[in-house]
């Protein structure tokens, strides 16, 4: 039996649903970059609120915080990290001290004289109040938390809060800890004069393998990663001299 001929009108109907399916997909589809624009675009807004928060709270802080940020893209550079990876590094680093907005921990980080007993018990609790205030950011940023409550665990596991130890410590966490003390010590801060870049590098390369990961204090003898650090330190040296200047 010969199979039947579809009519012209079967044909022409036929075409008007292909046309329509396509113009409804691409309606989707236009509709889904609308909306994945839109969230990125509210993200970014929520970054930078938490931001300005902590810059209001603690200028100092929100530049230490900065920094720490800039040191971290040549090592995810030199280590290959995919995009999501890299993204969720940056804006860990951006915030992971945003605990420390908590008002105790404000006389305690701007001390000019040695802690008590008490007050290292305190802050200490940074890290954990930093995970609790991104915890809303996991649906974009995965174990953001975790990295940011581990920023202060060394790798010989006598770090704080969990005392982690090695592989234990997201790989996150263990770069911003070595971009977080970099920065520490190269900016003159009310209880320290600043280190020479060759000083901070020095004292780096000692504790790799105890404080930080060994692999990830390597990576500073890349040329490329130790001049931008390099760049980065003397620029928050300038920085940090003009803001004090004005003070």
């Amino acid at each position: 039996m010969l199979a039947s001929i579809p009519s012209r009108r079967s044909l022409e109907l036929l075409g008007a649903a292909v046309v329509a399916g396509g113009l409804a997909g691409a309606a989707f589809t236009a509709g889904v970059r609308r909306e994945r624009r839109e969230s990125k675009r509210l993200h970014r807004t929520l970054v930078q609120l938490l931001l300005n928060t902590l810059s209001s709270g603690d200028p100092v802080t929100a530049r230490h915080s900065r920094r720490v940020a800039d040191l971290t893209d040549p090592i995810a550079g030199a280590l290959e990290l995919p995009p999501r990876e890299q993204a969720t590094l940056r804006v860990a680093a951006l915030l992971h001290d945003m605990g420390k907005i908590d008002d105790r921990f404000f006389h305690i980080i701007h001390s000019r004289s040695p802690l008590s007993k008490r007050q290292r018990a305190e802050i200490k609790q940074h890290p954990c109040e930093s995970a609790h205030i991104l915890e809303p950011l996991e649906p974009v940023h995965p174990e953001i938390s975790r990295i940011v409550a581990s920023h202060h665990e060394c790798w010989n596991g006598s770090g704080y809060p969990n005392g982690l130890a090695g592989e234990e410590i997201p790989l996150a966490a263990r770069i911003i800890s070595v971009a977080d003390v970099f920065d520490a010590v190269t900016q003159p801060r009310a209880y320290h004069d600043p280190l020479s870049v060759e000083e901070a590098f020095e004292a780096l390369r000692e504790d790799a393998g105890s404080k930080f990961d060994p692999a990830i204090v390597a990576l500073l003898e890349r040329p490329e990663v130790r001049e931008r650090w390099a760049q980065i330190a003397r620029s928050g040296l300038e920085e940090e001299e003009r803001v004090q200047g004005r003070a």
